[in-house]
């Protein structure tokens, strides 16, 4: 697989950085929540500086805030990012992460924010339909890596365009391999106009450049789908102490 990340602390009056650097992935992704949670139980105010990180699927921007959330929420837990490429910056403003873990320019910008309550008071982002798949990814992802792999070969990018875009279209290639590529059972399977599914079908085309009518690409993504749909529920997040 490959993805490491290090998490560097460079302690400061009132507050610590932490440099997070390499790769934020479905295999890197706890590595990260529970350093961000350990810094945010001792500080009172983390920044993460993001600049040196690659982001690897854009569902794993949840780590921040759930992070947050591990640790008690603001006010007892403070976290901003500095740094964020574009690429990163978009998923994270796309999930409502301006708002619950604040995203600014430079170290005194950051700081000014975590003194601020979460806007609105207590809210969290809503959280994109399927970053549920990419939690039960990570959770098998140390047990079984080459299943976590398979399944992120095969569905990774329509994993990670459902939880950008809060499609269902994982949802709707599995119930068009389940109904043998009907579109009219597919559509009823998924309680949907044909025409939407014929449109989803369409943009899974696009997006994966796969050949639906090939029986070796179909026996993988259903055995994709397949494997996803029985992967145990993620575990929920522990309560911080």
């Amino acid at each position: 697989m490959g993805d490491a990340m290090d998490v560097a602390v460079k302690p400061a009056s009132g507050y610590v950085i932490a440099v997070l650097s390499g790769v934020l992935s479905v295999h890197t992704v706890a590595t990260a929540r529970a350093a961000l949670v350990e810094l945010l139980d001792e500080a009172d105010c983390v920044v993460a500086d993001v600049s040196e990180l690659e982001l690897r699927q854009p569902g794993c921007v949840a780590v921040f805030s759930a992070a947050v959330e591990q640790a008690g929420g603001w006010p007892h837990a403070r976290l901003a990012l500095i740094g964020s490429a574009p690429r990163m910056l978009t998923h994270l403003s796309s999930r409502g992460g301006d708002t619950a873990v604040p995203i600014a320019d430079g170290l005194d910008g950051a700081l000014a924010m975590t003194d601020r309550p979460p806007s609105p008071p207590g809210a969290s982002p809503t959280k994109p339909i399927h970053e549920k798949h990419l939690r039960r990814i990570e959770a098998i992802s140390e047990k079984d890596p080459e299943t976590a792999q398979f399944i992120l070969d095969w569905l990774g990018i329509l994993i990670d365009h459902d939880a950008v875009g809060r499609s269902e279209l994982v949802e709707t290639l599995s119930a068009f391999l389940e109904n043998h590529g009907d579109y009219n059972d597919s559509a009823r399977a998924l309680g949907i106009h044909r025409s939407t599914g014929r449109y989803r079908i369409h943009r899974i085309r696009e997006l994966t450049q796969l050949d639906l009518h090939d029986p070796h690409t179909r026996l993988n993504l259903q055995a994709a789908t397949r494997v996803l749909a029985r992967l145990p529920a993620a575990p929920p997040l522990p309560a911080s102490p």
